[in-house]
């Protein structure tokens, strides 16, 4: 904001906005989700995601049947069950804040199976196959998402600062470069984990009798002291992996560098990434109506030009056999164009992800402003020729 003194006030020439509402960043990166850089990374992500969780269907890698629609595994209440959830000593929350499960309930429905997925390693009651199904796909969500998240942050940090920023190829490199910092960030947290569970685990092998059940319930205050911080890194890990892979396509740090400032921005500033994340989600409506109205747009409009050529009749029979109704379904031009049709969806559907990413590489750059007061505009580059 500029300003200058006068004797009836200070009038004000010229607001700068970014001054004024530095969230404002969340707002261009939601721009900058629809540059095709982004789009396709996204894309990429998605089909590769998808591949490796098919892999780990045919290798019998199980999680639990109907994860999503039992209202929880090992009696952990989780996120998108449907039906109403049951207060649980494991969940307290169900009972002293329901409207928070309520809202869970809402979340889409494959955000709410990442979700599920997520918390059933963490379900004391989960089998070693389920615990070992679901971080298999874990393994594989964090690896592909450490090479084209790396990527993306990348190409948007660049974008938001007015740098020139790799296109599909060069973000890609940079994410091949730049991924095991990515994935280890969430693997030594993990480690750590782990790690600080070994007492725990030794208290549950006296827990088998009666007499150590029965000094496990003495010293329990203990157990859950000592599960603060547990929880600490569990939440940490979750709340603060986007960051981890903001942190490197901003800093080009190291794990232990996206580590630390994810945690330090998570804990020091959680209303800010709070409101952040709520601000993302209201703009995440209009910016998926826009793609949804493309998508559409492209796809109608395709078939609107064909139709001119093809006829009233024909273009009928067409659309029946995409359809899957009429007798044109078989034909091979059909399911070529089914085929295309199909990869529009895809594109469409990946777009959450590219908007994901997009918004964690602003909300990182806010964060960083308000715990270290760097400016906005600061990112690291490279030298010329290394970007790709």
């Amino acid at each position: 904001m500029t300003s200058e003194h006068h004797p009836s006030g200070t009038i004000v020439h010229e607001i700068r906005w970014s001054d004024a509402f530095p969230w404002w960043l969340l707002f261009r990166a939601a721009g900058v989700a629809f540059s095709p850089t982004v789009i396709l990374l996204a894309a990429l992500g998605a089909v590769a995601t998808w591949a490796g969780w098919s892999a780990c269907d045919s290798l019998g890698f199980a999680i639990a049947d109907g994860m999503a629609d039992s209202g929880g595994v090992g009696g952990l209440v989780l996120p998108g069950a449907a039906g109403g959830a049951v207060a649980t000593p494991l969940a307290p929350s169900v009972a002293a804040m329901p409207w928070l499960h309520d809202l869970g309930r809402r979340l889409p429905r494959p955000l709410a199976e990442l979700v599920t997925m997520v918390n059933v390693p963490f379900s004391p009651t989960a089998t070693w196959s389920q615990r070992l199904g679901a971080l298999a796909r874990i393994g594989w969500f964090v690896l592909v998402w450490s090479i084209f998240g790396t990527g993306i942050t990348r190409h948007v940090a660049l974008k938001l600062v007015g740098e020139e920023a790799p296109g599909p190829i060069g973000a890609t490199l940079y994410g091949s470069r730049k991924w095991l910092p990515s994935f280890n960030s969430v693997l030594f947290v993990l480690f750590g984990i782990v790690a600080l569970s070994i007492p725990g685990a030794l208290l549950g092998l006296a827990m088998r009798t009666e007499w150590g059940l029965a000094f496990a319930g003495v010293v329990w205050p203990l157990v859950l002291l000592g599960a603060v911080v547990l929880a600490i890194l569990a939440i940490g890990v979750v709340a603060g992996w986007p960051l981890m892979v903001a942190a490197v396509g901003v800093e080009r740090g190291d794990s232990f560098q996206a580590i630390s400032t994810a945690f330090s921005y998570l804990y020091q500033r959680p209303l800010h990434y709070a409101f952040y994340a709520l601000v993302a989600l209201l703009v995440a409506v209009p910016a998926l109506a826009v793609a949804g109205l493309f998508a559409d747009a492209t796809g109608t409009l395709a078939m609107w030009a064909a139709s001119f050529g093809m006829g009233h009749e024909r273009t009928a029979a067409v659309l029946d056999g995409l359809a899957g109704t009429g007798g044109e379904a078989a034909t091979w031009g059909v399911k070529a164009i089914s085929f295309w049709s199909r990869g529009l969806a895809t594109l469409l559907s990946s777009f959450g992800w590219g908007y994901f990413w997009a918004i964690a590489t602003a909300a990182y750059m806010l964060l960083r402003q308000d715990v270290d007061g760097t400016e906005l505009d600061e990112v690291v580059i490279d030298e010329p020729g290394t970007e790709g």
